[in-house]
């Protein structure tokens, strides 16, 4: 007895000691799920905001590009381009070029001839006057006379000043005399960066900082320079004597790319985005700290954790009571045994009779509950997964109008309402179809055009295919298949679903809808380029209930509702993996003309 004992309590300990690990690991789980998720709502809040402040500062540049055709028009431009010109003409280009800077609020505004001598400029009468400087090396410059327009950021050769030039050609009796330049301080953006409460900065086309909220990160690089692009800068004097280091955040090299819009710094206590800012290839970047984001998953992971652990300790005490309380019943027994044997057989067989019919009624109420549980269940499941998708299309759909109402795009806004009212309508139909089969009605066979039902699919899938940068490539045939109404859409709805899961981390996905006619049948190939499957999920795929993707990630019901509904309108689906990568699904449907 006193070694039973001891034996209970080791196993008590290791019981404990296996408790504690299991918490430790699903409290881990639950932070990443929750710290993710906040992440991504982060991200997409964060975004906005960055795509807000592009659109103010390309729109405060964008003011200033028709300026300088304006202003080349002017007789005195003309004059002091000339061949001919005089000190007269010359001196009466500076004085309106200074009062055109004066009156616009522009850094300096000058002339040059076209082998990119300044003639003429609004700095004329100060001691860093651009008059006599020849900036034919210049971009701005070679762009005016090459392609009618230069634009370039770069620290003033002679001033030591950063700013924004834009350039022209002025024409006059169709040939080119010269060129004339705006260069446009950015101070106003730079104030506007620096009163944010995240860190902001702008990087030009060779990821060099040109505006920061924070000074001394200004013309740092934030990817390695290759020997081309720092030949070029030193070849356009575009930053004169700096450095060009490393950018550095907080003592950690930080390296900013198209491939890398956003990712997590520094123990992933900061997260960093960027979007492009107009044409320019510029790119605006915010740095913020996760704090919140961490201490929201901190505490609920920890919430789940305790959770967890007051469960699992409960079902042990539970567990150890039970079987103290069988261990006592066990000794009574055997004392009643030993004392009226014949009177405890009888009473035994009394009790088990009883105890049999309680556990049969028991299990007959636990199995009749059971199966509602499980009509429940698949009936809950099924309308999720029948409806998640239009659902959240129309969700992208809602937030990208807002956004285009207040842009003023109306038209746009538009076509994104029809859009909802569409799938509005395509839940509707899926409602009605779920109701169809909840009263068993027979499935109704009927011509409908193959284009449609792709298109049809296609409009409740094209936010997330767009989302997740994936191209569609469509060869359609313009034929009637047998199918039912709505049934056939959510088969194709189902497979791009699956596709988009799987090429959500793939820079170039690519799903591709092939359909041929081949006698009395039409055999659509659907195929994508993701990872594709094994051979034993090959053998399982169609199965209810059996996914390939991480738990929580999917019920493993959308294949095999997809094969229900091509089983029931006389067509046949399988699946294999390609020789060149990828998973292709096979669809043979009854083309029209065949009789049903």
């Amino acid at each position: 007895m006193l070694k039973q004992k001891a034996t209970a309590k080791i196993k008590a300990r290791y019981a404990f000691v296996v408790v504690v690990v299991l918490c430790v690991v699903i409290g881990y789980a639950a932070y990443r799920q929750i710290f993710d998720r906040e992440i991504e709502k982060e991200t997409a809040r964060h975004r906005q905001n960055l795509e807000t402040v592009s659109l103010s500062i390309n729109a405060t540049l964008s003011k200033y590009e028709e300026l300088p055709l304006a202003i080349a028009k002017d007789s005195r431009i003309h004059a002091a381009l000339e061949p001919t010109a005089t000190d007269k003409t010359i001196a009466q280009a500076n004085e309106y070029l200074a009062e055109i800077n004066r009156i616009l609020g522009t850094d300096t505004i000058y002339i040059m001839n076209r082998d990119g001598l300044t003639l003429a400029s609004s700095n004329w009468d100060q001691s860093d006057s651009y008059v006599g400087d020849n900036y034919s090396f210049r971009p701005y410059f070679k762009g005016a006379i090459e392609s009618g327009i230069g634009k370039f950021y770069g620290i003033g050769v002679a001033s030591g000043k950063p700013g924004y030039y834009i350039a022209c050609p002025v024409f006059v009796g169709g040939q080119t005399l010269g060129v004339i330049t705006i260069k446009i301080r950015l101070s106003e953006i730079q104030s506007a960066i620096g009163e944010f409460n995240d860190y902001l900065l702008v990087t030009n086309e060779d990821g060099i900082v040109i505006l920061s909220s924070e000074a001394s990160q200004l013309y740092k690089s934030t990817r390695l320079l290759s020997p081309e692009a720092r030949q070029k800068i030193s070849a356009t004097r575009q930053f004169y004597d700096q450095p060009l280091d490393a950018f550095q955040f907080h003592g950690t090299a930080l390296t900013i790319d198209d491939d890398n819009e956003r990712q997590l710094l520094n123990g992933e206590a900061y997260l960093v985005q960027s979007v492009p800012l107009g044409g320019r290839g510029w790119d605006i970047v915010q740095i913020s700290r996760t704090r919140e984001a961490r201490t929201f998953a901190l505490n609920g992971s920890g919430a789940i954790g305790f959770a967890a652990g007051f469960l699992m300790i409960s079902l042990l005490i539970w567990y150890y009571r039970r079987a103290a309380h069988r261990e006592k019943l066990e000794i009574f027994a055997n004392i009643e045994t030993q004392i009226q044997d014949r009177t405890i057989e009888l009473t035994a067989k009394i009790h088990d009779l009883e105890k049999a019919e309680s556990i049969l009624k028991k299990t007959r109420d636990d199995a009749v509950q059971a199966g509602k549980l499980a009509v429940l269940g698949q009936m809950a499941a099924g309308v999720t997964h029948e409806l998640s998708q239009p659902l959240s299309a129309i969700q992208l759909y809602a937030g990208n109008t807002k956004k285009l109402i207040e842009c003023g795009n109306l038209p746009l806004a538009c076509e994104n309402i029809d859009s909802i009212n569409a799938l509005v309508t395509r839940a509707g139909t899926i409602l009605s179809e779920l109701k169809t089969l909840y009263r068993n009605d027979e499935t109704r066979v009927e011509p409908i055009a193959l284009n449609t039902i792709i298109q049809n699919a296609v409009l409740v899938m094209n936010p997330f295919i767009r989302k997740a940068n994936i191209r569609l490539d469509i060869v359609g045939l313009d034929a009637l298949v047998m199918s039912s109404t709505g049934k056939l859409e959510q088969v194709f709805i189902n497979l791009m679903s699956n596709s988009v899961d799987a090429l959500a981390l793939l820079p170039d996905g690519v799903i591709e809808i092939r359909c041929t006619r081949i006698k009395d049948s039409v055999v659509v190939r659907y195929a994508d380029n993701g990872p594709g499957i094994t051979e034993s999920a090959n053998d399982k795929i169609f199965e209810p209930f059996y996914t390939t993707k991480p738990s929580g990630k999917g019920l493993g019901l959308g294949l095999a509702i997809s094969k229900f509904i091509v089983d029931a309108i006389g067509g046949k689906i399988e699946c294999h993996n390609l020789s060149t990568g990828g998973l292709e699904f096979i669809i043979v449907l009854r083309h029209a003309d065949k009789p049903t």
